[in-house]
């Protein structure tokens, strides 16, 4: 447990010590790196920094740590280009990528959004609908709940805002021409099978 015994330098130096994770942050799905491995790597650059026996030191190795381009290590900031509300509660993001730069993602593949509430850091898995080779951009597709932490996190967002991704995590491990057979579903499935089985997997919810 970080304390700081009085103000001054050293209250400063502990006031940007990284936080730990909050529970149930962790998504459960095999991540590498997990949000405790990023919380682990990321306290280690806060340690390191300390000798400096400068606060701003740290906040210059976090700076040069990141880069424009998306990282599973670390969270990197991304400009909001545009907003399109498609339902009552649904809308379409639209992220600048540096360049003509693309995402590349690999099917099933997702990134992590991080966001904070009234202090609490969140972080919240989606995959990208637009195409894994669209130059320039990414767009995610996200349906807001008026109880939601991460879409009270979602609804202040405007054009022009900077959102933090790190990604991207999972996949599935498929290759051309490797299928031997297919298995043919029966025309009939019962109703939570066809529910299943229609539900778009874009959609994500909060």
């Amino acid at each position: 447990v970080l304390q700081a015994p009085g103000g001054g330098e050293e209250a400063a130096w502990l006031a940007r010590a990284p936080r730990p994770p909050a529970p149930g942050q962790c998504c459960g799905g095999g991540c590498r790196p997990c949000v405790h491995d990023s919380y682990a790597a990321a306290l280690a650059r806060w340690r390191r920094a300390r000798p400096a026996g400068n606060a701003d030191n740290y906040l210059l190795l976090f700076l040069q740590s990141n880069n424009s381009e998306l990282n599973p290590d670390s969270f990197t900031a991304f400009s909001l280009s545009s907003v399109e509300q498609l339902t009552e509660d649904t809308y379409q993001y639209r992220f600048e990528l540096p360049g003509n730069s693309s995402l590349r993602l690999s099917l099933g593949q997702h990134i992590v959004l991080r966001g904070e509430v009234n202090g609490l850091e969140i972080q919240r898995a989606y995959t990208p609908i637009s195409p894994g080779n669209a130059e320039g951009y990414f767009d995610v597709l996200i349906k807001c709940y008026e109880a939601g932490l991460m879409s009270q996190y979602i609804k202040t967002w405007k054009k022009g805002d900077m959102v933090f991704w790190r990604g991207p995590f999972g996949g599935f491990p498929y290759q051309p021409n490797k299928v031997r057979a297919w298995t043919r579903l029966p025309q009939t499935l019962p109703a939570p099978a066809a529910a299943a089985a229609s539900a778009p997997s874009s959609l994500h919810l909060d």
